[in-house]
């Protein structure tokens, strides 16, 4: 993550096109260089929040949320709960490897970059960063303000400097809240976000499985089926295929339901087919660096409050 921006704008003043991983940028300031670098070549920047191209994620907000089947929504649960460490164990390609080329004193600096705040903001980043951005798409609004803390409390050998715990509290505008718990001691509740209205309840599981509850109401989960005319949705269509070709169907399943789990894989298919669509058709993306821009800003000062152990503002910078 720490050399998004450097790659991103020299391969953009190169005259290419980029897909970036997420998060967008180590820092605001390589955001800020990443969307500039964009405009001025005009040339097509992507960060890969695959949510965005999830047929599920798709429904659940033009069906669910837009359609205001949820009443009101004051708060968003988002959570990634897992039971390991993070860390990986290899050995260097050679008993005489250098890492220092790439940029890193060690060669674990290099294999496991997630653990130490040169190169990446944790947890923050890697996992918050893309339910944010989901939470910001169903709120049609960026936070203004984070509280945070969290700590090393698990697995502090090997110069970990990363939390392995962190708990945010994103404010929102007009009274919303959005909480996010990272835990690397158990793994119960996987991952999801969850999102509570006025009149019903959505969650949206692993990526693959959504529910949809009525409020005060006993009858089970309604299933959110996610279909399009012929065999299914193009979970493997390009410019020179026809609409059905993947010959998939995806089909989000809740309690008392069936059908069959959306291929998570599908949703990085369609966003490579989606990038390269914007720059054949100039079709507008899913995403976009302007939205991938509020997620990154808002997990970089939730990564500054946990350290903290406070509540700071965000200040996003302004996009048109």
């Amino acid at each position: 993550m720490w050399a998004h921006a450097d790659v991103a704008v020299g391969c953009m003043d190169a005259g290419k096109h980029v897909l970036c991983e997420k998060m967008m940028a180590w820092d605001v300031d390589g955001c800020e260089r990443m969307l500039a670098a964009s405009r001025k070549n005009h040339r097509v920047l992507e960060i890969g929040y695959q949510r965005n191209y999830n047929t599920i994620y798709q429904a659940a907000h033009d069906g669910i949320i837009k359609a205001g089947v949820l009443g009101d929504v004051y708060l968003a649960r988002i959570a990634w709960h897992r039971n390991g460490n993070w860390r990986r164990v290899a050995n260097p390609p050679s008993p005489d490897y250098n890492p220092s080329q790439w940029g890193y004193p060690t060669f674990d600096h290099l294999y496991n970059w997630r653990l130490y705040k040169k190169y990446s903001r944790g947890l923050l980043a890697e996992l918050a960063s893309h339910q944010v951005n989901i939470t910001n798409w169903f709120f049609d609004a960026a936070p203004n303000a984070v509280i945070g803390t969290g700590g090393i409390f698990r697995f502090p050998e090997h110069g970990r400097e990363v939390p392995d715990h962190v708990y945010a509290t994103f404010e929102y505008p007009g009274g919303r809240m959005a909480t996010f718990s990272a835990i690397e001691s158990n793994a119960f509740d996987n991952y999801y976000e969850c999102f509570y209205g006025t009149k019903g309840t959505l969650i949206l599981q692993g990526e693959a499985e959504a529910y949809l509850f009525e409020e005060g109401s006993a009858k089970p989960a309604t299933n959110i089926e996610v279909t399009a005319k012929g065999s299914g949705p193009a979970l493997e269509a390009s410019e020179s295929r026809v609409a059905d070709a993947g010959g998939k169907q995806a089909v989000a399943t809740a309690a008392g339901g069936s059908g069959q789990n959306l291929d998570r894989l599908a949703a990085y298919r369609s966003e490579i087919s989606g990038f390269c669509s914007a720059i054949r058709t100039g079709s507008p993306l899913a995403c976009g660096p302007e939205r991938a821009m509020h997620s990154a800003v808002a997990c970089i000062k939730a990564f500054d409050a946990t350290e903290q152990k406070t509540r700071l503002p965000v200040d996003h910078p302004a996009v048109t």
